[in-house]
Parts: structure tokens; C-alpha cells; sequence
């Protein structure tokens, strides 16, 4: 079912329109599978659908499978850690939910459901610019301590962007992750479009590098630029001072052929290998896996994101979100011991554990 990779998952006893039992699910290909049976026809598609014929949306799911992670023995794992630091920030876990819009078309409790989850997992949660809720009542629903970062894009009507930055700061968010890849109009995504329009965002198709640059003195808050495609742009985003970027190719649904993180990072090794000292990268992409979190961790990526795994957890509510983060710790607690590594930070950046056969002919010269 839908491309994914065949878990046992028996559906024979489901109700076509009903969610089926969050017992039934052992991993985030379960999800997904959930979601489909739960959610209207048009719901559904806008959290699946990508842009034209998908090719970049299965090669992010299936990238992996060219991957090999090297695992060593007569290593003392019985106590292993997971949490890290974003932006400076301590979080439990090296993976964070990321910007997904409407998380209202799958539970009434929508972002809530997203921001109670992450809280009791000490994880890191973007909502999205696009959110079914305010500003202002995500940013209230967090528990005390909890720190978001707020996803923004760059609209075409600068007083909507300067009162958004404001609201961001004003309901406690720590950071801005600005989407920089989804100019003027969105991707073609037929899927979607066959249930409802596409056509302009309202973003601004006339965005520079100064125009970049610029931003930063519209907000206190640290700017991510988000959708970064090539190792040109992380450069360019090291160089002009970001404490960050984040890798993605917006889950498919932009440009199709468009590479995935895992391209971009063997490229950005090839080519700029001193900016994984320069900036933090995250990256996000197809991720399903724990398998999946590590082999980018082990490529320099400091954090990775989850995009529509939370949007069809949410079918079940805050539980679901809440079991979904829960498989994945699990996966990542599993994966480390057996591969002989006790700690994700030491792991974040060596190479040694990851081997790439044969990806595309701009990584040949890649040994690691």
C-alpha cells in the first residue's frame, strides 16, 4: 500500500472512514496506512500529495535502501544517550516535528494535540505559518519551559510578514525556521488539485539574497532558512552568518526531480566541508525510520524533522502524535545498542558510520 515497504500490518477487520485501533500499529508506515483509512479523500491528499509525477516524494522514501550503516562491537551501550542541543537549546531528542499545515483536518485538537505531544516528550516542535490555529494558541498550549521555534514564509505583503514576526515573538517562540523554497505559486500536485485549487500563495516571487540578509532585522529571533536544495545555498547561508539551515526538499511537493537531503549532504561534503563547522543542519525528508535519523545524524545533520508522520498520527489525537514519537525513541534506543554507539552526539558527523556504495556521479569521490 502506497509504495511502503510491507510490515506485516493486517487491515482485513478495519473500517473504511474510522480509525482503527492504535494498537494495531508498530511503526510509522502504520501511520500512514491508518491515516489513509481514517481521513477523508481530500484530507488525505493534502497531507500525501506531491509535486507532479512524485519522484522526488519516493525517492526521499526510498533513498535509504542505497545506504549502509557500520556498526562495531565491545562497546558498553547500557546506557545510551539521545538528547541534544538545537540552537543551543536542550531537547531529549535528536529529531523534532516539523512544519505541516492544517493539523486541524486530522483531529479537532489540531497543533494542540502536536505541542502537548512534544512537551512530555522534551522534543522540539515548528508549527506551521499555515496552522488550522492562531499564533497565539499554540504558543499558549505549551507546558511551562517548553521551547517552539514557529515556521514563516516570505509574503509578497511585508506588513503580513512584520505583524507575523511580531505575534511569533510575542506568544514565546525562540526561533524562525523562514521557508525559502515555495516562491509565488505552489508546486503542481495533482493529487490535491483534484479536490481543491492551487495557484498563487501570496509568497513573494521577487526574494533576493539581500532581501535574505535583510530579514534579520525584522525579528529578534534567530532566521533558519528552510528548503535549502544545493550546497551552493548552505554555503551561502554559512557565509552570510545564519546559525543554521535546514535541508529539504519540502517533502516532494515543490519541485519534483528536486535531490533529497541525503544528495545534498554528500554533495556539501564534497564541496564545503568546513561548514558543518560553520552552522547547525537540519534536514528532513522520507524519514520513517530510526535507521533513517541516524544515517543523516552521521552526515553532519545536528537534527532531523518529521513533516506528515505527526499529520497522520493526529488521526488518534494527542496519543497518537505521543505513540509515534514513542516508536521512533524506541527504533533509535534499539538501533544505537545493536550498532554499538552510546551516545547521538558523538555520532553526529562521523562518517565511519555510514557507507554510501554508489549514489550519483557528483559523490565518487566520496570514502567514508
Amino acid at each position: 500500500m502506497e509504495g511502503l515497504p510491507d510490515t506485516g500490518l493486517d487491515t482485513s477487520s478495519w473500517t473504511t472512514g474510522t480509525a482503527p485501533p492504535i494498537a494495531d500499529l508498530v511503526d510509522l508506515n502504520d501511520m500512514q496506512i491508518a491515516a489513509k483509512n481514517t481521513l477523508s479523500g481530500a484530507n488525505y491528499a493534502y497531507y500525501r500529495t506531491g509535486a507532479l509525477d512524485e519522484i522526488t516524494y519516493n525517492n526521499n522514501l526510498f533513498i535509504w535502501e542505497k545506504l549502509r550503516l557500520n556498526g562495531f562491537s565491545f562497546v558498553d551501550v547500557s546506557n545510551l544517550n539521545l538528547a541534544t542541543t538545537i540552537l543551543g537549546y536542550n531537547f531529549s531528542l535528536p529529531f523534532f516535528i516539523a512544519p505541516a499545515a492544517q493539523a486541524g483536518r486530522a483531529s479537532s485538537g489540531a497543533e494542540t494535540n502536536l505541542v502537548k505531544a512534544a512537551g512530555a516528550a522534551g522534543a522540539l516542535y515548528v508549527p506551521s505559518i499555515s496552522s488550522t490555529q492562531s499564533i497565539q494558541t499554540i504558543g499558549a498550549a505549551a507546558a511551562p519551559g517548553q521551547v517552539m521555534f514557529h515556521q514563516e514564509y516570505i509574503w509578497s505583503d511585508q506588513n503580513r510578514l512584520q505583524t507575523e514576526l511580531q505575534q511569533i515573538e510575542a506568544a514565546g517562540f525562540k526561533a524562525i525556521f523562514l521557508t525559502v523554497d515555495n516562491t509565488g505559486v505552489n508546486g503542481i500536485r495533482d493529487r490535491s488539485l483534484r479536490f481543491e485549487g492551487g495557484g498563487d500563495t501570496g509568497h513573494s516571487a521577487t526574494f533576493t539574497i539581500q532581501a535574505l540578509n535583510q530579514l534579520r532585522n525584522m525579528t529578534s529571533l534567530p532566521i533558519v532558512p528552510k528548503g535549502v536544495k544545493t550546497a551552493h545555498d548552505v554555503k551561502l547561508c554559512a557565509d552570510l552568518g545564519f546559525p543554521a539551515v535546514y535541508i529539504s526538499n519540502h517533502g516532494g511537493r515543490v519541485v519534483d526531480l528536486a535531490p533529497t537531503a541525503i544528495e545534498i549532504l554528500l554533495d556539501v561534503h564534497n564541496q564545503y566541508p568546513e561548514v558543518f563547522s560553520q552552522l547547525e543542519i537540519y534536514a528532513d525528508g522520507g524519514v520513517r525510520r530510526a535507521t533513517h535519523v541516524l544515517a543523516l545524524i552521521a552526515l553532519g545533520v545536528r537534527a532531523v524533522g518529521l513533516g506528515r508522520s505527526p499529520m497522520y498520527s493526529n488521526v488518534y489525537g494527542q496519543q497518537g502524535v505521543s505513540k509515534m514519537i514513542s516508536i521512533l525513541q524506541q527504533e533509535l534506543i534499539t538501533e544505537m545498542a545493536l550498532l554499538g554507539q552510546s551516545d547521538i552526539n558523538a555520532w553526529r558527523g562521523n562518517t565511519t558510520f555510514v557507507s554510501i556504495p554508489k549514489i550519483h556521479p557528483s559523490t565518487s569521490k566520496m570514502r567514508c
